[in-house]
């Protein structure tokens, strides 16, 4: 298996504290609408009569706006079926009657504004994000809902929508390509290492993906981005089984290594690794993650509630960034998906310089070694017994402040192999946790492989809570 320990000179160090912050864009009761009392405007009997002007079809009827007998009488104005009669807009399911403005459900009726098949409403049992519905305010499944913002309930509601603040495709988070066969990915470019090519930018750029083999298109998939290392590429993401999480994933997880670049220029090379091929910031990488994203939930069933972005030095650089950047539920015009969790290995901040923000927490992981001769554990000398909120540690600090966590510094390890910190008191659904070791810079803390080593396990363990 390759040697996973290498060194970085071009990087500079220093870029990780020269580089500025950029900040991240960042229900009424079921019977409770507009009119819908017993009796509104007109009462029992209104202007008209049993049958007045009109005849039976008019405005007003016995479901009128408003209550069980609107403005007009028991048949005024129009009658039973007409502008308010006992189907129209104020009779049983409109403007006011018991599954209109005002009924039980949508900003009013059970298929009325917010109702269970239709557009957002107020207040509704299909409101904001509901069953098939566009995002609203208030109902049983509203915004925030399963795996929606803040990790389940929100305003009003017991789970939400797929996508951006809670609401999105469906309630269990289907991609578009669920349930149909793929059009653009064809069986021979996949689980064998082939690279896929994909234009971004008018530049040529890859990647390789993996799906599991008994793949079934009715079944949402969690996607996982396995990003590479400075001198690595897409190739060796393959070859080392995605960061050795393959082995564990037991065919729950569609696998995707994007290609970088060296400088500017596309990497190329064809064997595991690939001399000076990264991640500088630009370049159009992070439109390289938005364009291979796309093509893989197009064309394959994946959860697009459960996306994780993983990277290993350069690599967790990136994938650090892409967390900041791609945050599920983040804003829509940045993109159209995001991920719900970031796990790093030996991690600087070389990729860009967004800060994560408050608003879009996302859950993450950190492995750092203490003894890391390239990218410092804590921004002092190597193997240094002294702790500082810098090096990797400072952007996990970043992540803890974002999800709302009680920030305390890690437990560095003193003896044994290593020892993880789960910060406290987070936002429910978005853990922070460290895991200090003793070593040097590798994703593959003790071994050095990613068949043996304890790290993959780790991190199995904590992206599976989600």
């Amino acid at each position: 298996m390759k040697n996973v320990l290498l060194a970085i000179p071009v990087l500079g160090l220093g870029l990780a504290t020269a580089l500025a912050s950029c900040s991240s864009t960042s229900g009424t009761p079921d019977h409770a609408g507009s009119g819908g009392g017993p009796a509104a405007n007109g009462g029992l009997s209104g202007t008209g009569g049993s049958n007045a002007s009109g005849g039976q079809p008019g405005t007003g009827g016995s479901n009128a706006s408003g209550g069980q007998l609107g403005t007009g009488g028991s048949n005024a104005s129009g009658g039973q079926p007409g502008t308010g009669g006992s189907n129209a807009s104020g009779g049983q399911p409109g403007t006011g009657g018991s599954n209109a403005s005002g009924g039980q459900p949508g900003t009013g009726g059970s298929n009325a504004s917010g109702g269970t098949t239709s557009q957002p409403g107020t207040g509704g049992r299909s409101a904001s994000g509901g069953t098939t519905s566009q995002p609203g305010t208030g109902g049983t499944t509203p915004a925030g809902g399963n795996t929606g913002r803040d990790g389940g309930p929100a305003t009003g509601g017991a789970g939400g929508g797929t996508s951006t603040d809670g609401g999105g495709s469906s309630p269990s988070g289907q991609s578009a390509g669920c349930g149909k066969a793929p059009t653009a990915i064809t069986s021979s470019q996949y689980n064998n290492g082939t690279t896929i090519p994909i234009t971004v930018n008018g530049s040529q750029r890859r990647y390789i993906l993996n799906i599991p083999t008994n793949y079934d298109n009715t079944k949402p998939y969690k996607l996982i981005l396995a990003v590479h290392e400075l001198n690595g590429n897409d190739k060796e993401m393959y070859s080392q089984k995605y960061y050795g999480l393959l082995p564990l994933s037991n065919n729950t997880v569609i696998f995707a290594a994007p290609n970088g670049v060296n400088g500017s220029t596309p990497c190329s090379g064809n064997n595991s690794g690939d001399s000076g091929c990264g991640w500088p910031a630009g370049n159009n990488n992070m439109q390289l993650m938005d364009a291979v994203v796309k093509q893989v939930t197009d064309n394959f069933c994946v959860d697009t509630n459960r996306i994780f972005a993983t990277g290993w030095s350069y690599g967790a650089s990136m994938s650090y960034e892409i967390g900041c950047e791609r945050p599920l539920g983040g804003p829509a015009a940045t993109a159209t998906w995001g991920v719900r969790a970031v796990a790093n290995y030996s991690v600087a901040q070389m990729s860009g310089s967004c800060k994560p923000s408050t608003s879009y927490p996302v859950a993450y992981y950190l492995s750092h070694g203490t003894c890391d001769s390239v990218l410092t554990y804590d921004g002092t000398s190597r193997c240094s017994t002294q702790t500082d909120v810098r090096g990797g540690i400072g952007l996990s600090k970043n992540w803890s402040d974002a999800d709302g966590c009680t920030w305390q510094l890690p437990t560095k390890v003193t003896s044994g192999a290593h020892v993880c910190t789960k910060m406290a008191g987070c936002k429910a659904g978005y853990p922070v946790e460290v895991c200090s070791f003793n070593g040097d810079h590798t994703p593959y803390p003790d071994s050095g492989n990613e068949s043996s080593s304890w790290g993959p396990q780790e991190v199995w363990t904590f992206l599976s809570q989600f």
